[in-house]
């Protein structure tokens, strides 16, 4: 992993850990009841799944195609990697040959 993908990465998951602790705290500490409470987050989830439900399935359609066109990318890359080898041993295979015609005089 390069240095700023790590940094980015140990960033996200710092911030992470940093809101689900706000909220627990917060939820700790709520003068609600636990009903109450239950209640609220439930509204709170369905709001936020009514309104994030689109952009979360534009989401996925749009890494579906790049994921897609990155695994073309590497089996393409993979099978020119495969088929150099290929002509190399072949190429290695031919000039042994070669190279064993001239000896057997």
């Amino acid at each position: 992993m390069s240095g700023k993908s790590g940094h980015a990465l140990a960033f996200g998951i710092g911030t992470l850990a940093g809101v689900l602790a706000g909220v627990a705290v917060a939820i700790l500490f709520s003068p609600k009841s636990g009903e109450e409470m239950r209640k609220d987050l439930k509204v709170a989830a369905n709001k936020i799944i009514k309104e994030k439900t689109p952009n979360i399935v534009y989401s996925k359609k749009i890494n579906s195609v790049a994921l897609a066109r990155l695994q073309y990318t590497i089996e393409s890359q993979f099978n020119k990697v495969i088929d150099a080898l290929k002509a190399g041993r072949m190429a290695a295979a031919k000039r042994k040959e070669e190279l064993e015609s001239v000896y057997r005089y």
